[in-house]
């Protein structure tokens, strides 16, 4: 709403709404759990050490029955909702000779947060199952 004061346009400060005046006011949101292992996917792609794992037989070199592991491609992942809550898994390939303490603990930092802006959740856990290493020398690396 706008108001004219002195000639001059002024934004009237709008409250966020409460959960319970959003009910009130016409709706609530409802986010699909594909689409929270969609943000997870894609914020785990952010990071230039992570990546998607095998998939198929592509772990015995079989081009046609599988990928093989590669870090231009997005990780798998998975996701539940539990209220307000977010509960998340992914499958990735860790480039070597990366240190996976640090690479997973970064990994499921950056998830967590980007889940918790975009979506507005608690991300109250991010399980990672690292599925390969991806040799510098043989996977082309993401340009960020």
């Amino acid at each position: 709403m706008t108001q004219v004061l002195s000639g001059r346009p002024t934004e009237k400060p709008v409250p966020a709404p409460t959960a319970d005046s959003a009910a009130r006011l016409g709706g609530t949101i409802h986010i699909n759990e594909d689409v929270i292992a969609k943000m997870a996917s894609h914020a785990a792609s952010e990071l230039p050490d992570v990546g998607c794992p095998t998939r198929g037989l592509g772990h015995m070199g079989a081009d046609t029955l599988g990928t093989k592991a590669d870090l231009r491609r997005r990780p798998k992942a998975s996701a539940q909702i539990d209220g307000d809550n977010a509960y998340v898994d992914l499958v990735v390939s860790v480039r070597w000779p990366a240190l996976l303490p640090q690479v997973t603990s970064a990994l499921r930092e950056h998830v967590r947060t980007r889940i918790e802006d975009l979506a507005g959740l608690h991300v109250h856990t991010v399980n990672i199952y690292v599925a390969d290493l991806v040799d510098d020398t043989h996977a082309g690396a993401r340009v960020h």
